[in-house]
């Protein structure tokens, strides 16, 4: 009777990977207009900061995959 909204069927991983991509987005969009980059002055030229930038990445690729996914349905 009801019809399921797409939104229904996210789980933790896709809130993470929401999330990473949101603050990854926020990032860039300081990194623009105002040549700021959050990350790294947070957490400076280490391997930590390399990190953060590849669970961004990390979680774009999920997204891409698990959206098909979803509108696949």
């Amino acid at each position: 009777m009801f019809r399921r909204r797409l939104t229904d069927e996210l789980n933790g991983r896709d809130q993470l990977a929401g999330a990473l991509l949101g603050l990854g987005a926020l990032n860039w969009g300081l990194i623009g207009p105002a040549n700021f980059d959050a990350v790294r002055a947070v957490f400076g030229r280490s391997a930590a900061s390399r990190l953060a930038y590849g669970l961004v990445g990390a979680s774009g690729a999920y997204a891409i995959f698990r959206g098909a996914r979803l509108t696949r349905r």
